[in-house]
């Protein structure tokens, strides 16, 4: 079957959280399906207009507008989604990369307005969180518009409903698009987030002896890690490692790491404990010279695709309960803890499942973006096969934004 994606975002290499979730379930999919996606690319991008990797098939439309909106979002003039507007505006040029028939067309929230124009009998919307609420939490002063939220509210609204299968992110968003939308639980699946097996091995002896000593790392110091994209719940939770935790910390015994692009956010002068690593590829080497990763969020939505990427390379995971949700069944296996608890729990110099020389465990294995997406291509099957009578209404107009 030939299924159609729609991301606002340049997908490969998969750089941060919301990219890493569209990218693992298109290649999962691409195993079981023939897969060809639409990114919507700022007009800086340098990639090639059409490549295939990993059996996906990208092909890149540049658009000027989605650097305005993401410009507008951070000076706190009007969110990111002003996006959608745009792309509705451009449907049929930004589909002229999809000409081929397709029974199944997925979107991002900001390209489901292209719902209205895609002619695949099954909608499919490709949720990261649920906005309306995440934008509310996450945004400040354009989180309290009523003119903004509205907007918000309609754009998903029109996705959640239009669409025939609404590919949640956890059980509690879920629940949250048939209190919202009065969406009927049977068009709504679950695909957590999950971690690459194709880019991530567990750390063993040798890898994680290598990486700590290319990193003047001590034997004997506890080396936490934590990773993010600049985004605000990130942005807080590293200022508050950085300015709060680490100071109270036995002096020579911990080390702090930050990578990804939050770590550009911080100014703090040089401290020994200290690395920002910032945007690393691959990421893979810092999680073998670490011991712990760290999850310290307190808002947010979805969930943290740092976590079960913490867990796969085989480190010890702290974390605030928040920080857990979305992954009940990786309870069992971190240390889940308010931050008044952190010192204590790192104090108590945690070790991981491949430090202690065991298997990886099931739970984690089942979160490999490989079986995931097995399951979602069962799922998807499903409902492009169900009856037109049981699928959502091809295109409804309106939307916000």
């Amino acid at each position: 079957m030939l299924i159609h994606v729609a991301t606002d975002n340049d997908i490969h290499p998969p750089r941060f959280g919301a990219t890493q979730r569209t990218w693992g379930l298109c290649r999962a999919l691409a195993r079981r399906h023939d897969v060809r996606a639409l990114c919507v690319v700022p007009n800086r991008t340098r990639a090639p207009l059409e490549e295939e990797i990993q059996g996906v098939v990208l092909r890149r439309r540049r658009a000027w507008y989605t650097s305005v909106a993401w410009r507008l979002e951070r000076w706190g003039v009007a969110p990111l989604a002003v996006a959608a507007a745009g792309h509705r505006r451009r449907a049929a040029r930004l589909l002229e990369a999809l000409p081929e028939e397709a029974p199944a067309f997925a979107a991002d929230l900001l390209l489901t307005p292209l719902f209205d124009f895609h002619p695949a009998p099954l909608k499919i919307y490709t949720a990261h969180n649920v906005e309306a609420d995440h934008f509310r939490a996450t945004q400040g002063n354009l989180g309290r518009s009523d003119r903004w939220r509205g907007e918000i509210e309609a754009l998903e609204r029109h996705a959640a409903r239009a669409a025939g299968l609404i590919v949640a992110c956890t059980d509690e968003d879920a629940a949250r698009f048939r209190e919202l939308y009065g969406i009927d639980p049977a068009r709504i699946t679950i695909a957590p987030n999950g971690w690459d097996e194709t880019r991530l091995r567990p750390a063993e002896p040798e890898s994680r002896a290598s990486a700590r000593d290319e990193r003047g790392f001590g034997e004997h110091e506890l080396v936490s890690l934590f990773v993010g994209s600049d985004v605000p719940h990130n942005v807080e939770a590293a200022h508050w490692l950085v300015d709060d935790l680490f100071p109270r910390l036995e002096a020579g015994a911990h080390r702090l790491v930050i990578a990804g692009t939050v770590a550009r956010t911080l100014t703090a002068p040089r401290r020994p404990w200290l690395t920002l690593a910032g945007e690393v590829e691959p990421l893979e080497p810092w999680l073998h010279a670490a011991d712990v990763g760290l999850n310290p969020v307190t808002s947010g939505g979805g969930s943290n695709v740092k976590l079960p990427a913490y867990l796969a390379a085989g480190l010890a995971v702290v974390t605030t309960p928040f920080g857990l949700r979305g992954y009940p069944g990786l309870a069992p296996l971190v240390t889940a803890a308010p931050r008044s608890g952190f010192a204590s729990a790192l104090d108590a110099r945690p070790r991981g499942w491949a430090a202690r020389e065991e298997p990886m465990p099931p739970a984690v294995a089942d979160l490999a973006w490989g079986r995931i997406g097995e399951r979602l291509a069962a799922r998807i099957e499903r409902a492009a096969s169900a009856p037109a009578s049981r699928r959502a209404p091809a295109a409804v107009s309106g939307g916000g934004v």
